[in-house]
């Protein structure tokens, strides 16, 4: 028995399949669909964080802009 490095096939060539036959004959890879967390707590929080977006925009409303620098403050 030798091993093809170039063709990377095992044995002295005589098994008659080539190397398109044997790339078919693997079978697609199967994903397994994992939930890291579940759908009532992505629920949850997308409720949570458009709450939290709420309060910011009415916070912006109510005040002023934030995230503009006030240069008189520091000094």
């Amino acid at each position: 028995m030798t091993i093809n490095t170039q063709g990377m096939s095992y044995g002295d060539g005589g098994s008659g399949r080539s190397i398109e036959d044997q790339r078919a004959a693997i079978p697609p890879l199967k994903v397994n669909k994992l939930n890291l967390i579940s759908d009532a707590f992505k629920v949850e929080l997308k409720d949570l964080i458009n709450e939290v977006l709420d309060e910011r925009e009415l916070e912006k409303k109510m005040n002023g802009p934030y995230d503009f620098y006030d240069d008189d403050k520091t000094n």
